[in-house]
């Protein structure tokens, strides 16, 4: 089948998502060709040089995020496409124009944004709308939506045989050495050991005394991501062989930052963006992934974490707890609500003595190995040949 995507294409969630699908349509046997939406974010307007990981065949970039009618046709025409994967496109117009014009259409959206006054211009625009977790699954269901589920796994490319670093399928290049970068709060540098393997392997080859690593994926660092309970948490987290790395993509508040990390000598902090490659690399050499977050689209950090054999400390909320075996492959500490996310979905803060003890009880030698046995079944569970054949029944459908 002659399959688009219509999608950002450079350093987003919503790109990684694009593209790992991509492939699994390609082990498929099926042809497919991006549509890429200009970003219209924050790190969209910080854009710099090319990740080359993008570079792939078969992309057309849209003149603006807002694609105009007729572009959509000549794309669609070009290519002769018979069905098109929408990510978070709310153009219902132009979607379903292209219905009417005979070419299947399916979405999919995170919940975070999407609402009730969204259901019934959806229906008209999309044949299929599809969920990616359970709890966004249900939502659906609720909101009168027979959203068939495709289970999100871990892909080949998040994946390392043991002793060597994982290759993506498509475009870019092995991920390199980490960088040595400035450890501002006065520790090592986490790029300095290289965590080695993949899910259940031995962990990070380094010496205990190095310290155990715990990575905040920041991203930009905006509402969903409860910064300063992290930082409260770690502050109680007693042990000074505990070290936080705080890696935000798209910095804010680097002032405040700047100031906990001078203050605790345990903090670390990466406030630049990287390439993809060196960024994994990073995230794979730590030791435990301290993803707390307000509410999640899907989560794409707690699947690195997974790939890269690293137990997880998060929320006991959906997604993000569909994503942890407590107490096996990581912890899930108690939620209060903090008000809600712009669809109306409830936001939670984690409780901050809970977090601490979630450090403190990973940071322990013992338990991290005990915990990294669990990693390995949950990436099992989670594996991408799973994520293919759901794809594959909802191509069929």
């Amino acid at each position: 089948m002659r399959i688009g995507l219509v999608s950002k294409w450079t350093a987003s969630g919503q790109a990684i998502v694009a593209r790992q699908i991509r492939s699994a349509l390609g082990e498929l046997g099926h042809e497919t060709f991006v549509l890429a939406r200009p970003g219209s974010g924050p790190r969209a307007e910080l854009a710099g040089e090319p990740d080359p990981v993008w570079d792939q065949p078969g992309i057309t970039t849209a003149s603006a995020h807002e694609v105009p009618l007729g572009e959509y046709e000549d794309w669609a025409r070009a290519a002769s496409l018979e069905l098109i994967l929408f990510d978070e496109n709310y153009q219902w117009d132009e979607v379903a124009a292209l219905r009417a014009a005979g070419i299947r259409t399916v979405g999919r959206f995170v919940w975070e944004y999407f609402a009730a006054e969204h259901v019934d211009p959806a229906r008209r625009a999309f044949e299929t709308i599809y969920s990616l977790h359970r709890a966004e699954r249900a939502r659906y269901a609720e909101m009168g939506i027979a959203s068939p589920y495709v289970q999100w796994g871990i892909h080949p490319e998040l994946l390392a045989e043991e002793g060597s670093p994982a290759v993506p399928e498509q475009g870019g290049a092995p991920p390199p050495t980490p960088p040595q970068g400035e450890a501002r709060g006065g520790g090592r540098d986490p790029g300095a050991a290289v965590r080695r393997g993949g899910a259940g392997g031995s962990g990070r080859e380094a010496e205990h005394s190095a310290g155990v690593i715990f990575y905040f994926p920041g991203s930009f660092l905006g509402r969903r991501k409860p910064i300063r309970k992290v930082l409260k948490a770690f502050g109680r987290a007693r042990g000074e062989h505990l070290r936080l790395l705080i890696d935000a993509q798209v910095p804010r508040n680097d002032d405040a930052l700047r100031e906990a990390a001078a203050a605790d000598r345990r903090i670390e902090l990466m406030l630049e963006d990287e390439p993809e490659a060196e960024h994994r690399a990073r995230f794979a050499a730590c030791d435990v992934c301290l993803a707390p977050s307000r509410w999640e689209g899907l989560g794409l950090p707690l699947f690195e974490a997974t790939g890269f054999g690293l137990p997880v400390i998060t929320n006991d909320r959906p997604p993000m707890s569909e994503m942890v075996l407590d107490g096996r492959s990581g912890i899930l500490v108690p939620s209060v609500r903090n008000g809600t996310a712009r669809s109306g979905i409830p936001a939670w803060d984690p409780d901050v003595d809970a977090l601490a003890a979630a450090i403190e009880r990973l940071g322990d030698a013992a338990e991290l190995e005990r915990m990294r046995a669990g990693v390995a079944e949950l990436a099992a569970a989670r594996s991408w040949s799973r994520t293919v054949e759901d794809l594959a029944a909802l191509v069929d459908a």
